[in-house]
């Protein structure tokens, strides 16, 4: 079978998994975030697999840096010092801040301590130590191309602690789309005490395509790692107009009658699924195993994911685009679509019924050009098989939960 690569795992996860259901022992995704503050950490880049404290709606407050304790984690802050931070080891992913974008933190939980102002989401930070008791602080923060000047006033309570701020960053959302290579940016930081500028730092990072999907957080110096494959699930775009012109040419080849959703049997689910299959292996896509990102890190897991409409374009994907594209169009008719993640792979997955608690018919999607549904349905069911002892090592990424979640699509800009 062709695999692609793929390196997921399933030990720790990046989101509350604790709303699950259990599909013969493997995890099924249900796209609920950590209700604490590990979001914030990972976004810094930190472990998220710090102990909090012992009562999940209430993070453990960050310890004010002192001379004793700040040795072997950075420059001391003297009063009226700062320092800015960008997360995710200093790369912006464009297909995380748009996945992202809409997400209310207080919604799903995530909170800050009181030692920390603005949104637990946000990449970039500035860290302070006040002068005074009372001073008041204005945090400003743009970028070259990307980020428009985003401002946050605050006031600082005490001088012996270390504070975060967090502007809510305002992104040029359109650029963000438009990024295809990896190219550097400069992040700037101004800071006003009591109204008065006292300096601006800047620091370059690297801005990602956004093919590139962020999925994960090696920490614990590459020990551990937190998994944040439900972002696979912004690749997924039932909205892209090019799903339509499928659609199209099923009902005019006569694939199908029509369209119907969970109108019908399994039976009936099952057909309108061979139908889109029909179409795209006439159009001839092949197998890519391109799944190498425009740029490597050692803290960051990325893979390199088609966007639905350059997969259809190009009539050709690796196991991940595939399964995006086949998603993207099931759920355009209506049904439940998953990404079934396993070691070193993925594959698409459909409810057999609108149940809640339906089987799901998994799909091998790098056979589409050299087999019909049946035989990737078979040879789906295969290898899923082949991790019976092991379940756990399957996880379903369910689409419909993602969304709910607030993970949005990716848009193609198209010319």
């Amino acid at each position: 079978m062709l695999l692609c690569f793929l390196a997921v795992t399933t030990a720790t996860a990046g989101w509350d998994v604790g709303n699950q259901r259990e599909t013969d022992g493997h995890r099924t995704v249900a796209g609920n975030l950590f209700t604490d503050s590990d979001l914030a950490r990972a976004a810094r880049g930190e472990d998220a697999s710090t102990p909090q404290a012992e009562d999940q709606d209430t993070p453990a407050e960050p310890e004010p840096v002192t001379q004793s304790d700040s040795d072997d984690e950075g420059p001391d802050f003297a009063p009226g010092d700062w320092a800015l931070s960008f997360g995710l080891d200093d790369q912006l992913f464009p297909a995380a801040i748009i996945a992202l974008s809409t997400l209310d933190p207080e919604n799903i939980g995530v909170t800050r301590s009181e030692h920390t102002f603005g949104s637990p989401l946000a990449m970039a930070s500035v860290f302070i130590r006040a002068q005074s008791p009372g001073d008041k602080v204005t945090v400003e923060i743009t970028s070259t191309k990307l980020i428009r000047p985003s401002r946050m006033t605050v006031v600082l309570p005490d001088a012996d602690t270390v504070y975060e701020i967090s502007p809510h960053l305002k992104y040029e959302y359109e650029k963000l789309l438009s990024v295809r290579q990896p190219y550097p940016e400069d992040v700037t930081a101004k800071v006003f005490v009591n109204d008065q500028e006292v300096g601006e730092h800047t620091q370059t990072i690297i801005v990602r395509s956004v093919n590139d999907c962020f999925y994960g957080l090696y920490t614990d110096d590459g020990q551990d790692f937190q998994d944040w494959s439900e972002m696979f699930a912004a690749y997924v775009n039932e909205g892209d107009p090019i799903i339509d012109g499928i659609l199209s040419e099923a009902l005019r080849k006569g694939y199908v009658d029509a369209f119907i959703g969970y109108q019908g049997d399994e039976a009936d689910v099952i057909h309108q699924m061979d139908a889109i299959w029909k179409v795209l292996k006439d159009k001839g896509f092949r197998y890519s195993s391109i799944t190498t990102t425009s740029v490597e890190s050692k803290v960051v897991a990325a893979q390199h994911v088609r966007l639905v409409g350059d997969s259809t374009r190009g009539a050709q994907a690796n196991c991940a685009d595939g399964a995006v594209l086949l998603a993207s169009i099931f759920r355009k008719i209506g049904l439940d679509a998953y990404l079934i993640l396993l070691p070193g792979h993925m594959m698409v997955g459909v409810s057999s019924s609108s149940d809640e608690d339906a089987p799901v018919i998994p799909v091998e999607t790098t056979l589409l050009s050299c087999a019909d549904l049946n035989q990737a349905q078979e040879s789906g069911i295969g290898t899923i098989n082949e991790y019976k002892n092991d379940p756990s090592a399957v996880t379903y990424i369910s689409v419909n939960k993602a969304r709910e979640a607030g993970i949005l699509p990716l848009r193609n800009l198209y010319n």
